[in-house]
């Protein structure tokens, strides 16, 4: 799985899909089962097709899904325990120390 360089999202936010995620989440993404964390990374963030997915682990449908419920359940979980201001504010609207540097640099690319 890819990791993510937080100090290097895009400064602008059509650009990439990482500046819309709370950069929380790619922090703990790999502190989920890897089967867990790779459905979640090919199916939400990179839109790959749930059957594509089932195909190339060789397994069913079903298993991609039932993987796929149980990742997110884990993930919340650890964003829910972790991140003390996503839960209030909007995990779209992140106020983590990462998130407020990526905030200021675009303001300041933008200015």
């Amino acid at each position: 799985m890819e990791q993510v360089d937080v100090e290097n999202v895009a400064a602008d936010p059509a650009d990439d899909v990482d500046a819309a995620i709370c950069t929380c989440m790619y922090k703990l993404l790999p502190t989920l089962k890897p089967e867990y964390a790779e459905v979640i990374w090919r199916a939400d963030l990179l839109d790959e097709p749930r059957d594509r997915i089932a195909a190339s682990l060789g397994t069913t449908l079903n298993n991609v899904t039932v993987r796929l419920h149980r990742g997110r359940q884990a993930l919340k979980k650890r964003l829910d325990e972790m991140c003390l201001t996503c839960p209030v504010h909007g995990f779209l609207d992140c106020r983590c120390d990462d998130a407020e540097r990526i905030r200021e640099r675009r303001a300041a690319v933008r200015s």
